[in-house]
């Protein structure tokens, strides 16, 4: 058996463990466009604050492909996936065969699509190689802006911040975090950002990087501009779906998968922020591209391509992230854009705790919370488990609950708790 494997972040080494768990022998190829040794993007945007020391960003020992007997194809662009001959075909000409074949190609960061775009100073921060970009040219910058008011560019501007850069965050919406929390939260967050040092700009969007090879200024649709010796683009990401191309793999934003993660290739799997999978919460198709849920589908993967028969019930979106010492998690559907939905919120802006829960036909479906988020586990679970609250969902509300208050439930409810910690600890 020839288990091949392109990618090599959370999706693509959760499916070699796999793996290697049900088999030990079989020939087993990583192949990846970056020449890094295996690392955790979700920590790039803490080593640029200081958040964590330079060099840790290791999600595996260096001995982890030798332990693994895992042939490393690193710094080496799989460009072509040949279905009927079951090879790929790498940019340098190699070809590599395949039996299994794992699509964990991730994600790319979204262009703006504006003149100047290609001025160095210029950055997605997606990568170690962004990331390293970014600390020489940091070295000498004065003034930076970010553009994206999301987790990534609150984390990114907390990074310019941290060097010394005078650093502004730019965004077209009315206030930050707009995806993924309503406006009394982003305005929290904007005057904890702005008392810190970091300025805020809201309606305005980028027409135009100016300067000469390097970035200038940036120019906005209101006619003002802004020095920038550097620039951060956090505006989402797009799968990298090219793989895809000429082959029988359907697409529809990203990779198309059924609940064993496998595409309408035989043999053909994809996993993390490149598949779309069903919201367990609102039970659309959707890419969720988050750390915990590639790691999870690239278990699955892994193990349905070494002959298992595993099942994945679905991501759920969610955010996570600290900022100036403040914690902040967002889960599920927390914008309902149409009627039915429930929602309760707590606003406390002395003691900054922000709590709101949102609830339809008596199921949790969504949660964001600042300050205390101790219990956004047990959130999360009930979610993902489309559990009846009713019993419970005053107390959710109030905000005073533990496993204690969701014993009874989960007594009546054991069918939604199968294969969790909850089932095994309380019935």
């Amino acid at each position: 058996m020839n288990y091949v494997i392109i990618g090599n972040s959370a999706a693509g080494i959760a499916a070699a463990e796999a793996i290697r768990q049900i088999d030990r022998d079989s020939s087993l190829t990583i192949i990846s466009d970056e020449p890094e040794h295996t690392y955790s993007r979700a920590l790039i945007s803490y080593e640029l604050a200081g958040w964590i020391d330079k060099g840790c960003l290791d999600l595996r020992p260096q001995e982890f492909y030798d332990d693994n007997h895992i042939t490393r194809l690193l710094g080496q662009r799989a460009e072509k996936i040949d279905p009927a001959a079951q090879q790929v075909v790498l940019q340098n000409g190699n070809k590599i065969p395949y039996d299994k074949l794992l699509l964990a190609t991730g994600g790319s960061p979204q262009k703006t699509g504006i003149a100047g775009e290609e001025k160095k100073g210029v950055f997605g921060f997606r990568t170690v190689a962004d990331l390293m970009k970014i600390y020489d040219t940091v070295k000498n910058a004065q003034s930076g802006v970010v553009l994206g008011g999301g987790c990534v560019g609150l984390q990114a501007a907390s990074g310019l911040h941290h060097h010394k850069v005078k650093t502004t965050i730019v965004i077209a919406s009315p206030h930050l975090l707009s995806q993924v929390a309503d406006p009394e939260c982003g305005d929290f967050f904007q005057e904890l950002f702005e008392k810190n040092g970091i300025k805020v700009r809201t309606g305005v969007s980028p027409v135009e990087f100016k300067g000469g090879d390097s970035i200038e200024k940036v120019v906005f649709d209101d006619g003002t501009e802004l020095a920038a010796q550097i620039v951060i683009v956090g505006k989402g990401v797009k799968p990298n779906a090219q793989l895809a191309e000429g082959t029988g793999i359907k697409v529809d934003w990203g990779i198309l998968t059924d609940d064993h993660l496998l595409t309408a290739e035989p043999d053909i799997y994809a996993a993390g922020d490149v598949a779309v999978t069903e919201d367990r919460v609102t039970c659309e198709s959707t890419v969720n591209a988050v750390w915990p849920c590639a790691y999870e589908q690239g278990r699955v993967a892994g193990l349905n391509m070494a002959g298992k028969d595993a099942r994945y019930d679905g991501s759920m979106r969610m955010n996570a992230a600290d900022f100036f010492g403040i914690s902040f998690i967002s889960l599920g559907v927390v914008k309902p854009r149409e009627d039915g939905y429930d929602m309760h919120t707590y606003y406390n802006k002395n003691k900054q705790l922000y709590r709101k829960l949102i609830f339809k036909n008596e199921k949790l479906v969504g949660a964001v919370l600042i300050g205390n988020v101790d219990n956004a586990g047990v959130l999360a679970n009930l979610m993902r488990k489309q559990v009846d609250v009713s019993s419970i969902k005053q107390s959710l509300i109030d905000g005073q609950f533990d496993f204690g208050v969701i014993r009874p439930l989960i007594r009546e409810q054991a069918d939604h708790f199968q294969e969790t910690e909850y089932k095994e600890a309380y019935l």
